[in-house]
């Protein structure tokens, strides 16, 4: 599932669970853009956020990891907080970015059962318009 709001775009894997996007890795993504973008004004362009919880959109608990950074925001649905971040990432990036390298499911021992992503929309560019010219006398 994709969508997008005033700031984000937004990627939503089907969980393997539900059989459709996890209701509560929704909220969750959109809660961690709109934070990051209050934290912006605050924060330098490296500044992150990581750490887990437990999406509760079934009757089966899932703890989920989460990073969010300026540029990128992802959720790792059903992983333990042990799993391997950075084999996350590639997994996700498989996934999400058409020209990353894919990642076989062999090679990660610990993989998702859904996956959430938002990255900042590109800001607009403002309209400029030539200045009129003066007429001469």
């Amino acid at each position: 599932m994709n969508w997008t709001d005033t700031t984000h775009g937004y990627s939503l894997s089907t969980c393997q669970h539900l059989g459709q996007p996890c209701p509560a890795a929704e909220r969750m993504i959109a809660r961690l853009a709109a934070a990051m973008g209050q934290a912006k004004a605050v924060t330098t362009e490296d500044f992150e956020i990581a750490g887990t919880c437990e999406l509760t959109a079934c009757d089966r608990p899932c703890e989920a990891r989460f990073a969010a950074r300026h540029d990128r925001i992802r959720i790792y649905c059903g992983v333990s907080q042990e799993a391997d971040l950075a084999g996350l990432d590639r997994f996700a990036d498989a996934l999400f970015l058409p020209s990353a390298d894919s990642l076989p499911l062999s090679k990660l021992p610990d993989y998702p059962c859904g996956l959430a992503q938002a990255v900042p929309l590109a800001p607009q560019m403002a309209r400029i318009t030539p200045p009129q010219l003066a007429a001469v006398s």
